[in-house]
């Protein structure tokens, strides 16, 4: 496949921003996190119910939609779905006390681009979202810890899976620099470290990590890593 002419990558912007969040205290936190940002209240949506998110997703356009987990009528998972088959140019990050293995990879499989805990401070909040307008899909530390002890976890008893549920032939193979690429994704590189390490631009970086995604079928780093494995292509 000629990749002359890439995929457009767009400007992700974190305003104005939807906070669907039902705690009064984090509500007043994200505010404090948003402004520190840029995004002063008035480019600020609250919504405290998934219903609400929607109504308000149908409304009006956000750069960003910030939502936690747990939500009086449902999941914030299901939300994320909701606005990855409606709404997909708006990208979702979770920022949730929610760590376990279930949750993290539903909502990255949702189509979240990242995921966040509460419990870190409002610098560390602040500089993980700020990622976000640079190409980055921010996971929180612990949270990118747990998911690479569970692939290890996985290793082995990958023939078994394979033999079992092999994995369909991807309908487009990679190009040797999309493997590079991966292989600098799957090492934890930034879009801006891997762009210094290649040589090239941070947009020919974005570029060729969305064409891995398309072919991969994915929608975040941790799954295009997780997706090649099982595919062969990274060992």
């Amino acid at each position: 496949m000629s990749i002359s002419q890439p995929e457009v990558v767009e400007a992700v912007s974190l305003s104005p921003s939807l906070v669907v969040e039902d705690d009064p205290a984090m509500r007043e936190r994200l505010g404090r996190v948003l402004s520190m940002l840029g995004c002063d209240e008035p480019q600020i949506a609250w919504a405290d119910s998934i219903a609400t998110a929607k109504n308000m997703l149908e409304a009006q356009s956000f750069g960003i939609a910030l939502v936690d987990i747990g939500l009086p009528d449902g999941s914030g998972v299901e939300l994320i779905g909701w606005m990855q088959a409606t709404h997909p140019k708006v990208p979702a990050v979770v920022i949730s006390a929610w760590r376990t293995e279930e949750i993290i990879f539903a909502a990255l499989r949702a189509g979240a681009i990242g995921y966040l805990l509460k419990e870190r401070d409002d610098l560390e909040l602040s500089i993980a979202l700020r990622s976000i307008e640079q190409g980055g899909a921010p996971i929180d530390p612990a949270i990118a810890r747990h998911i690479l002890g569970w692939l290890a976890a996985q290793q082995p008893s990958l023939p078994a899976v394979v033999a079992a549920d092999a994995p369909a032939p991807l309908p487009v193979a990679l190009t040797p620099r999309e493997r590079k690429i991966l292989e600098l994704v799957a090492q934890g590189l930034s879009n801006r470290d891997m762009a210094e390490s290649l040589s090239i631009s941070r947009l020919t970086v974005e570029c060729h990590t969305k064409n891995i995604y398309r072919k991969l079928a994915v929608t975040s780093r941790t799954e295009a890593v997780y997706q090649a494995r099982r595919h062969g292509l990274l060992h």
